[in-house]
């Protein structure tokens, strides 16, 4: 594959904010590290999401792993909870349930 950028799609059908990006890079390492669990209300979601954490946590030494809840599954997370996550973690594991 290119060095290029990736296409990403919006999975919600709205194109109006879909641009050629590059990824986030990637930390080097994990130790140390906040994550945030950002899990869509749907059931098990934040089962599998705080299983992966308390991993990330034993096999990694990640610091911390703080969850947040998205107000419901069908929209794109709200701004406040975006900025919110920005300040308080290093990176994100985003999950889905059902």
């Amino acid at each position: 594959m290119g060095a290029g950028p990736e296409r990403l799609l919006d999975p919600t059908g709205f194109d109006e904010r879909a641009v050629d990006t590059t990824l986030a890079p990637r930390p080097a390492r994990l130790h140390g590290l906040t994550v945030g669990l950002l899990e869509n209300t749907k059931v098990n979601a934040a089962l599998l999401l705080s299983s992966i954490g308390r991993e990330l946590q034993r096999e990694h030494a990640v610091r911390a792993a703080l969850m947040f809840t998205k107000s419901y599954f069908g929209t794109p997370t709200e701004e406040s909870l975006i900025q919110r996550i920005l300040h308080s973690c290093d990176f994100v594991v985003a999950g889905i349930g059902d």
